[in-house]
């Protein structure tokens, strides 16, 4: 739960929204992480030996059931921008005690896009505190 605590609502998709004000978003977002991108099914009956069952719950999943169960399918979204901000977030926080190069592999991404990222970030610092000036 601790590590979606951070990621704001607000960048998701719609739907995604939708499925966070039904069953939360750890569970909104392991249905991501395992369904992002692809095409769902949502049963009308949740029984516990469905897959998303044994995934969110078998309560979780009759919270969904009664608003989707009656569709036939429906993308998930992969939720790429919500995902990709907790990450610079994450990364700015990071960047004084870890270097960039370390940063960088266990981010999947080269040095110059960690310090991209933290630039970016002192970027939009500076730009707000000039309205003030």
């Amino acid at each position: 739960m601790s590590e979606w605590a951070d990621l704001s609502t607000e960048l998701l998709p719609q739907v995604l929204q939708d499925f966070v004000r039904l069953i939360g978003l750890p569970a909104t977002m392991r249905v991501v992480e395992r369904h992002g991108g692809r095409r769902l099914y949502i049963p009308l009956n949740a029984t516990p030996s469905h897959h998303l069952a044994q995934l969110i719950g078998v309560d979780k999943l009759a919270q969904l059931s009664a608003v989707y169960g009656r569709e036939d399918h429906f993308d998930i979204p992969k939720a790429v921008v919500a995902l990709r901000h907790l990450r610079d977030q994450r990364i700015r926080s990071e960047i004084g005690p870890k270097s960039a190069s370390k940063l960088a592999a266990e981010h999947h991404l080269t040095e110059r896009q960690i310090w991209n990222t933290v630039g970016r970030a002192a970027d939009v610092n500076r730009d707000q505190v000039s309205l003030f000036e």
